[in-house]
């Protein structure tokens, strides 16, 4: 149970990394700044996370603001099957990823790992805002199948401004 924690908590984690390989549309505003709009399908997410060699299938759904990610696969134990609720939304211009439910082999998982997950997963969000603290996260829109982001990002000239 533990490798595969760290294998969901990376691949949740790496969402906010993929929303920036998502489709962009850039337009810089009167004062310098950056204007991007992302956008990302379901289909898409379920194909990063097939990257992960452990993962067999993944589907995703996206509606209403939660995220349903069902995934089969192969650790250390033998065949899976993973379960996840996550919520996402935006508070103080950054993403929040909350996993909500967990299941493992039909097991829930206990209220303390899920809680461990949100941590990590929050903290590798923060270590990736860190690394560019000139972007806000203006609004994330999950539904109808696909995640849209809008962010604001400070330039050299709209600093000067």
């Amino acid at each position: 149970m533990r490798s595969k924690k760290t294998i969901l908590m990376s691949s949740l984690a790496a969402l906010a990394l993929l929303l920036s390989a998502c489709s962009v549309n850039i337009e810089r505003n009167d004062d310098g700044s950056l204007q991007i709009d992302g956008v990302i399908t379901a289909e898409s997410l379920a194909t990063e996370f097939e990257r992960d060699p452990q993962n067999d299938s993944v589907e995703v759904s996206i509606d209403d603001g939660v995220m349903l990610v069902d995934i089969d696969g192969v650790d250390e134990n033998g065949q899976f099957v993973a379960n996840l609720r996550v919520e996402l939304s935006v508070v103080d211009g950054e993403l929040v990823v909350d996993i909500t439910e967990a299941f493992y082999n039909g097991w829930t998982v206990p209220d303390e790992i899920r809680d461990e997950f949100n941590k990590e997963i929050a903290r590798e969000i923060k270590k990736a805002v860190n690394q560019n603290k000139d972007a806000t996260l203006l609004s994330l829109i999950a539904d109808d199948g696909r995640i849209v982001t809008e962010f604001h990002v400070e330039t050299k000239d709209s600093k000067k401004g």
